[in-house]
């Protein structure tokens, strides 16, 4: 697993030291110290502003399953008591097939979380390994012997960054390890809590938050579910890691807060409530509460040659044909153009003009043929 994750401990190491470079040219002091945990909290901003156009995908894959719903538990009532092994392949393929169709996948929303997790584990990695570079260990990218001494003295109110609970023994400030782990613990349990709560009661529509609905019940599991995984969890993850884990949870609050004011999902509270505020605004400003839908643009009018007069067959299209049948279906679905003709007539015309172009050559060539035979009979007598 190490040398799998080094490039990326590589890449991590030295965009915290670029960080770190930067704080301490700004004033901040050297060496051990406040730098090294903003640095942390750096890294993190960074690797969420580069996935951003992950979480956009994270939200419309999220929106489709939405509207999926409907679909997945039509399949679900009809493959309903099948627990043979065909039945299930089916379902799945099905299934399968249906997000293909609308261009998504089941596992499209995971990606921001799956792409977050080797870094998250190449910084515990590297974390980890700060004690053992500091007392003369191979480098690992820019955390050299003189910097991994710097990460390992750097502690956040008492508890250096490399200690954990599982480890807090090892350390001679103890208690304070175990307090700023259980404050940093219980902080990312009520982050997390708070972000996933503020989807499920503002940007879910009404249509989702079926009691029934396997999807919507899966994500209340996870509601009081997913917190608890930090008790766990957190029992062994450095301080640093855990800054890193805290820092990521207030990021999603905002972003998912910017999400649900100014995009959210159509049909949750938010959007109803984004809606009257537009409402609003439109009264106070004079306008009328609802935007009137655009009136639709009318064709230009092209009038036809002599010589389209000619292919059209020589008829004169009234100006109300033109300006009413030409450019819209008619009563059988049919769309005329500007000669009067649907596209099948104009190629059945195409094709008759064609085949009678192609008689008149066929009765020249024959005519030559019998030219040249008569001239060669004359000259033989």
């Amino acid at each position: 697993m190490d040398t799998i994750l080094l490039p990326i401990k590589w890449v991590i190491s030295w965009i915290m030291f670029g960080i770190h470079t930067v704080l301490t040219t700004l004033g901040m002091s050297t060496g051990s110290g406040a730098a090294w945990v903003l640095s942390i909290v750096g890294l993190t901003i960074i690797i969420r502003i580069l996935i951003i156009p992950l979480f956009n995908k994270q939200i419309r894959a999220m929106r489709m399953g939405q509207e999926l719903q409907p679909e997945i538990q039509k399949l679900q009532k009809k493959y309903k008591g099948r627990t043979d092994a065909v039945s299930k392949q089916r379902q799945q393929e099905e299934m399968m097939a249906l997000y293909r169709e609308h261009g998504t996948s089941p596992f499209a929303s995971c990606m921001p979380l799956l792409i977050q997790m080797p870094i998250f584990f190449s910084l515990f990695g590297l974390l980890n390994n700060v004690n053992l570079v500091s007392k003369g260990a191979e480098s690992i990218g820019a955390v050299d012997q003189r910097v991994a001494t710097e990460i390992a003295n750097s502690t956040l109110f008492g508890a250096p960054l490399s200690s954990s609970l599982g480890t807090a023994g090892s350390f001679n400030l103890t208690l304070n390890v175990q307090v700023v782990t259980v404050v940093l613990i219980v902080l990312m349990m009520a982050t997390l809590f708070f972000s996933q709560k503020m989807i499920m009661t503002k940007n879910l529509p009404e249509s989702a938050q079926d009691p029934d609905n396997p999807a919507y019940k899966m994500q209340k599991m996870m509601l009081y579910g997913m917190p608890l995984i930090y008790v766990f969890s957190g029992f062994a993850f450095q301080v640093g890691v855990l800054v890193y884990w805290l820092t990521s949870n207030i990021w999603n609050i905002g972003q998912q807060y910017w999400l649900i004011t100014y995009n959210p999902t159509p049909g949750s509270p938010a959007y109803k409530k984004r809606q009257e505020k537009l409402r609003a605004k439109r009264i106070a400003a004079g306008l009328p509460p609802e935007e009137e839908p655009a009136e639709p643009v009318q064709p230009r009018i092209q009038p036809l040659g002599k010589e389209r007069s000619k292919k059209a067959g020589g008829k004169k299209i009234p100006a109300e044909l033109q300006t009413q049948e030409s450019f819209s279906e008619s009563q059988s679905g049919e769309v005329r153009g500007l000669d009067g003709l649907t596209d099948a007539e104009r190629a059945q015309k195409r094709y008759e003009r064609r085949m009678a172009q192609r008689q008149r050559a066929n009765e020249k060539k024959k005519a030559r043929q019998q030219k040249a035979k008569q001239n060669k009979k004359n000259r033989n007598f």
